[in-house]
């Protein structure tokens, strides 16, 4: 193909059709390609262990490699994120480690929270399709190839993705920047190093156009720096399932805190008094966490079927709301266990971590009552 536009096309075309082979692969498939693929950064690339690296979290299907990004972090690593501080404009990268406080982003991703700017020195950077001189099919968002055109120290950049995404070719422009290092399921390529090549790559085309893509003024080469924080993260619960979580053990815990007061009324001693009242805090602590993450996920904050607040209605003694209290927190603790290694999103898998190790502590205060 030589016409841009018929290029243009094709490549829309193909991106679409990539991402939707991606998305079918079955969870086993995808933790065993995840495994192979890390595997396969460690033994090619020792240095990841004191470099700089930037990552993007895993995006529509994408690899997910925020356990290699640990792991190397402990050994030695820095880490980024890489931010959109401006639309059409080079990205930052600013420091990322386990656990830290996250903000909303310019399309509400999260981002680190305070703005620490480095210079990575490897890039970890998601495929959609890929070609054998190292040309890389994107979204058509241009960030990655804008971001490098600007750096004066190149990182070493490394393509990660599923060996479903290979191509012939991508038809490249002048303006698409080819990656150093291409590594999937099926193995790793060294292309290059920082942009110096180590064997003659041929280029098929000297047009000069860009490609538009869906937005007319972008490039072709993908966002893969835009850290899409995607509620489909790889192997996680997407938005929606999460928010049916969350309005269940929204509607659990404000249960519960209706029985904790009902019981409250028959408390015969001072100690009793103390446990009910510590109980009652950690659960409205609770019950706001849960409300503020169902916000940020877009969600409404009751469901349609309120059965438990029926169910509590009916009760007509302390020992009787308190067993209601008791079955509501083994169900959330139950609840929690499942969910809590399908939740990709660290902020809220940590609040919910916190919340589980609330709710083992308030079943052994019901001991005492």
């Amino acid at each position: 193909m030589k016409d841009w536009e018929e290029i243009k096309r094709w490549r829309k075309l193909k991106r679409a059709e990539l991402r939707s082979k991606r998305l079918e692969l079955s969870l086993a498939a995808r933790t065993s390609n995840r495994q192979i693929v890390s595997d396969l950064l460690r033994e090619g690339f020792p240095e990841l262990t004191d470099a700089c690296i930037c990552f993007c979290w895993p995006f529509d299907g994408e690899i997910n490699f925020l356990d290699l990004i640990r792991e190397s972090i402990a050994a030695g690593a820095t880490a980024a994120l890489p931010v959109v501080v401006e639309k059409n404009q080079p990205l930052e990268f600013w420091a990322w480690q386990p656990g830290m406080k996250m903000a909303r982003g310019i399309w509400n991703i999260p981002v680190p929270e305070e703005r620490i700017q480095v210079k990575p020195t490897i890039a970890l950077v998601p495929l959609v399709g890929y070609d054998d001189a190292g040309y890389r099919l994107g979204y058509g968002g241009g960030y990655f190839d804008r971001t490098l055109a600007a750096m004066n120290e190149l990182p070493l950049t490394i393509g990660v993705g599923y060996a479903l995404g290979h191509l012939e070719t991508i038809h490249p422009q002048p303006h698409d920047i080819p990656l150093d290092a291409i590594v999937t399921e099926a193995g790793c390529t060294v292309l290059r190093n920082r942009g110096r090549v180590l064997k003659d790559q041929p280029v098929t085309s000297t047009d000069t156009y860009f490609d538009q893509g869906d937005d007319p003024v972008t490039y072709s080469s993908s966002p893969c720096y835009m850290h899409e924080a995607d509620p489909r993260y790889f192997g996680y619960m997407n938005s929606t399932e999460l928010i049916e979580l969350l309005k269940q053990l929204l509607d659990v815990e404000r249960a519960g805190v209706q029985s904790v007061a009902k019981i409250a009324k028959s408390a015969d001693n001072e100690l009793n008094n103390e446990v009910i009242a510590k109980i009652s805090k950690d659960m409205n602590s609770i019950c706001e966490m849960l409300s503020r993450h169902i916000a940020d996920l877009g969600g409404p904050f009751r469901s349609k079927n309120d059965v438990l607040y029926e169910k509590k209605a009916t009760q007509n003694c302390a020992e009787e709301y308190l067993e209601l209290f008791k079955r509501g927190q083994d169900w959330s603790i139950r609840k929690l266990r499942e969910a809590l290694p399908k939740i990709g999103a660290e902020a809220l898998a940590r609040d919910l971590r916190d919340m589980l190790n609330i709710n083992e502590k308030i079943i052994q205060k019901c001991v005492k009552l």
